[in-house]
């Protein structure tokens, strides 16, 4: 497990007409354990903040430490789950697996059949191991993209979006899906969304974020049990306490611009 403590990251990009501040002095930590979503509009610096947890991005001002350590001085380990599967058309599932567990070392993993094993029963995907990802369906796609995250055993799991071009009925198969597994051994998790409904059925807590250049407007604790029923009444109340806070981000931001 892994502990997130982010203290004033501020993310600069050089462009063609100049300085772009994405991300403005942003605080927050995540427990071992928790599961938080970012929580914001398109292009509000959800997907920045997550490159620099996991260190593909370098911070232009303040720190980032997982499980204590600063990511400047040593990249955690984690898993990602990106918008789109991304897997590779001419490997099946299992192959598919194993190449991603074989990837830092380039050579076989002690014990790796049964790591591919244990990933294709925590996803449901057991019996597909040699099916080539055009022979099964986007949702079923999606779960090998979770399991490959899951291969290599990370600290992290950082999610981009996972579930964001599936239509709404296997979104929230997948999400249950998803929480089941994350019941199971309570890796840390941050996930990236703009679907408040989502947002409020996954997370612990979630940050909500506003426009570009990217401040946190609210911290919203989710103090419901797994699993949660979407519809319910107390689910509905979160819902709408994150939509306010998300408007008021809104129209604070179109007040200022």
């Amino acid at each position: 497990m892994s502990s997130i403590d982010i203290q004033g990251l501020t993310k600069v990009f050089d462009t063609a007409t100049g300085p772009l501040l994405v991300v403005d002095d942003v605080s927050f930590e995540v427990a071992n354990g928790e599961f938080v979503c970012l929580l914001g509009p398109s292009g509000s610096g959800k997907s920045v903040t997550l490159n620099c947890i996991s260190g593909l991005l370098e911070a232009t001002r303040g720190e980032v430490k997982v499980g204590g350590v600063p990511v400047a001085r040593q990249k955690p380990h984690y898993g990602y789950v990106f918008q789109q599967p991304r897997l590779l058309p001419w490997r099946t599932v299992e192959q598919n697996l194993r190449f991603a567990l074989r990837a830092e070392g380039g050579r076989a993993v002690p014990g790796e059949d049964e790591r591919i094993r244990q990933v294709l029963e925590l996803v449901n995907l057991s019996g597909y191991e040699d099916f080539y990802p055009h022979q099964i369906s986007g949702g079923m796609q999606h779960r090998v993209g979770i399991a490959r995250a899951y291969i290599r055993n990370p600290d992290l799991l950082l999610m981009d979006e996972p579930f964001g071009a599936l239509d709404e009925l296997t979104a929230r198969r997948l999400r249950s899906e998803l929480v089941d597994a994350w019941l199971k051994d309570r890796r840390t998790v941050v996930f990236v969304t703009h679907d408040i409904v989502e947002a409020c059925y996954l997370a612990d807590r979630i940050v909500v974020y506003t426009p570009k250049p990217t401040r946190i407007a609210q911290v919203i604790k989710v103090d419901l049990p797994h699993p949660r029923v979407y519809g319910s009444p107390e689910l509905h109340a979160i819902e709408t306490e994150v939509l306010s806070a998300f408007e008021r981000s809104i129209s604070a931001f179109a007040e200022t611009a």
